[in-house]
């Protein structure tokens, strides 16, 4: 039983030259106090030697581990690890190195470190202990210590504190509350049961009261702790340099069996009291963490074989014979795992995420797929687009059905707006196969940096040279489209079924509209008949007027009606004057040069421009408009015209559908084709034809010196787990 703590302080001394004693979590009796709470006088006085700086504020500033070793004679000493096991017999030396080891790390004024300092104890006056002296919490920075300085104590008190497997050692002072006791309530944060605190009320002989109250705090009432609290008696800070430890020891005793108060529990008060118990305590805390640390230091040796068995050791390569085979066979390694992530056999990744192929196939069903079905073919084409199409297309003719042309070229540009997404798609999967390589983890490749970036290097090179056929093919597939629009493709709706509905359509939008309007159509009827009827008596009574009434200003143009007025004026005066003036005109004259006189004399008269026709009649004029330099399609469509491009947006949507089909279906099985399926087939051959050439054998097979490193470390670290397996071992063997 005495020898599970040296067992423990050995281990933690093989630990020293590697960093596993985070991992490990021994067992160690950690002290923590507030400032000016007698932390490390106490800690002194268990020790019984005056080494710790003193001073205002913060005096220890970073972690310091205490090894108690007993010895049965011999001279007493300090060994500072941290100094290669430098022997200190003066303890003013001692209290200099620890100041000089502490500003290396913590630096010259207040500032504080994680770092610890490790020191050893022999000495036939200590029991076997393992202390940790912690940084005192304060609240309020000095001299260089950051605005943050409780949260970086913290941080370092911490973690010590949260091991399971420590022995919490509080330090409060008798003149406080407990319930205000700084170190009780960072104990409470991890130890919230007080299973494994201990507590140590100082300066008890300031206290100003003699009551119950003060034995209810040491009686473990107040605030209930299972190991208990322990009082101590302290010297004040003027006793320092005249009172010894021992001589403090003596005065204690008689204070407590002298108390009023304290003397019915004076057999535990003191400091001897408080060391006997703490290695009691400490002993049966090992004991019962024994098999525990036993089930670690397995569990770290079966890690780091593993971590030699990936890092390997190939000091047998030395003949080109076994570097070339070592090289063909990383290389069929390499292309294996490539070949399993794309076809979902790597069973070494996370389940929290889609990785290789899985992700190919997501690129193709929820990103490329949605992404040509929410194409809209209308959301760049108007109506006014596609009746411009249309007439454009009619050229110089007037259609009398849909017009194939305007359909041609209006799909046409809908289909070749899927050439930008289908490029994409095949870049996104040429990216994902670029994861897909720096997703691979092979730890024999990683030890070798040149190696691993040869294999990249041929790897992009590989994946480009497939990407560029591949989209070429994708822009073979969208001119395949383009060049021959299959209007007899089973899935397009078009021809006279298309004219059928739209017929029916649009029959049954005129039914609504005859049955809407049927009553205003018959009074429109009846007035129309009685126009007519008055027509016909006007053209029996004036004949005259008949002969104009064809003329396309006779009845919408008053200046028109004006001069109908007139002209029948004229034409009276001049029957009048003819019959007059019949005797005296001369016989030769013939009739058509009257005729051209009178129409003359008429055009003068009413100031009028006329031109002449064929047919003799004299009409007004008509001045045409210039041409204008854009044309575009009227605003308000005819019937005719809104028919047309009701058709025409139809069979787009129809054909441009069986197209998304086509492109949904023929690219993804390109990309596979061309790029997947190409890129692993010639991965290997590649790589091989790259690499294996004798000259590059050194150079690729040259070791990572962090890779050397690491593996040096990682050998030392498993021969210190397994010597304190046999430490263990052996008391196994003794009991």
């Amino acid at each position: 039983m005495d020898q599970l703590i040296p067992l423990i302080n050995e281990i933690h001394n093989i630990l020293h030259r590697t960093n596993l004693s985070n991992e490990l979590r021994l067992p160690q009796i950690v002290v923590i106090g507030s400032q000016s709470s007698g932390k490390s006088s106490v800690l002194e006085s268990i020790i019984g030697k005056d080494f710790l700086p003193r001073g205002k504020g913060i005096v220890t500033r970073r972690p310091i581990e205490i090894q108690l070793t007993n010895i049965s004679s011999g001279e007493e000493y300090a060994e500072i690890l941290d100094r290669k096991g430098e022997k200190v017999t003066d303890m003013e030396v001692l209290t200099k190195i620890i100041e000089d080891e502490t500003e290396k790390v913590a630096g010259k004024q207040k500032g504080v470190s994680g770092v610890p300092l490790k020191i050893r104890f022999y000495s036939k006056n200590v029991v076997d202990l393992l202390l940790v002296d912690l940084p005192g919490i304060t609240k309020n920075p000095v001299g260089d210590q950051p605005a943050d300085i409780e949260q970086k104590l913290l941080e370092i008190v911490n973690p010590y504190i949260a091991n399971p497997n420590s022995i919490i050692l509080a330090i409060s002072k008798g003149t406080d509350d407990l319930a205000n006791s700084e170190s009780l309530k960072l104990a409470r944060e991890f130890d919230i049961n007080g299973q494994r605190t201990i507590g140590v009320i100082t300066q008890i002989d300031l206290q100003d009261f003699e009551s119950e109250n003060a034995l209810n705090d040491i009686t473990n009432k107040t605030y209930p702790l299972r190991l208990g609290y322990v009082g101590v008696v302290m010297r004040g800070q003027n006793q320092l340099k005249t009172k010894t430890i021992q001589e403090q020891i003596v005065d204690e005793a008689a204070f407590f069996e002298n108390h009023s108060v304290y003397r019915k529990v004076a057999d535990k008060m003191g400091i001897p009291y408080l060391i006997k118990t703490l290695n009691l305590i400490f002993m049966n805390h090992i004991k019962k963490c024994l098999p525990k640390i036993r089930e670690n230091i397995i569990r770290l040796i079966q890690i780091k074989e593993d971590e030699i068995r990936q890092y390997g050791d190939f000091t047998y390569l030395e003949d080109k014979t076994s570097k070339g085979y070592l090289l063909l066979n990383l290389v069929s390694k390499f292309a294996n795992n490539f070949n399993d992530l794309i076809h979902g056999k790597y069973l070494k990744s996370n389940n929290d995420e889609l990785i290789g192929g899985a992700r190919i196939n997501y690129i193709f069903n929820n990103i490329f797929k949605k992404c040509v079905l929410e194409v809209d073919p209308f959301d760049q084409l108007s109506d006014e687009d596609i009746r411009t199409a249309i007439k454009s297309s009619n050229g110089i003719r007037s259609s009398l059905f849909v017009p194939e042309g305007a359909f041609e070229n209006l799909v046409k540009q809908q289909v070749s707006r899927l050439y930008s997404p289908s490029i994409q798609c095949s870049h996104l999967v040429y990216e994902e196969l670029r994861r897909v390589i720096n997703l691979i983890n092979i730890p024999e490749i990683e030890r070798f940096d040149n190696l691993s970036n040869k294999i990249f290097e041929v790897m992009e090179d590989v994946l480009s040279r497939c990407l560029t056929p591949t989209d070429q093919m994708i822009k073979n597939l969208i001119e395949i489209e383009l060049g021959y629009i299959n209007t007899n493709h089973p899935d397009f709706v078009g021809g006279m079924s298309l004219i059928q509905t739209q017929s029916d359509n649009m029959i049954v939008n005129e039914e609504k509209a005859v049955q809407k309007s049927n009553n205003g159509q018959q009074n429109q009827d009846k007035n129309k008949q009685n126009n007519v009827n008055s027509s016909k008596i006007e053209e029996e009574s004036e004949e005259s007027e008949s002969f104009w009434s064809w003329l396309p200003f006779q009845k919408s143009n008053k200046q028109t009606e004006m001069l109908d007025s007139k002209l029948k004026m004229m034409n009276l005066k001049k029957k009048n004057e003819d019959l007059k003036s019949q005797n005296s005109l001369s016989e030769t004259q013939s009739i058509p040069d009257q005729q051209r006189k009178r129409n003359y004399d008429i055009n003068k008269e009413l100031n009028l421009d006329y031109s002449i026709t064929n047919f003799g009649m004299y009409i007004p004029r008509q001045n045409l408009p210039p041409v204008p330099n854009v044309i575009r399609v009227s605003e308000k469509p005819s019937k005719k015209e809104a028919t047309q491009t009701d058709m025409i947006k139809s069979l787009i949507v129809s054909y441009f559908n069986v197209v998304k089909k086509n492109i949904n279906d023929s690219i993804p099985k390109t990309i596979i084709s061309f790029l997947v399926n190409r890129a692993l087939n010639i991965c290997e051959r590649e790589l091989v034809n790259s690499i294996y050439h004798e000259e590059l054998f050194d150079n690729l097979l040259s070791e990572n010196t962090y890779i050397l490193q690491n593996r040096e470390e990682t050998k030392q670290q498993l021969k210190v787990l397994r010597q304190c397996m046999n430490v263990i071992n052996d008391l196994d063997a003794k009991f």
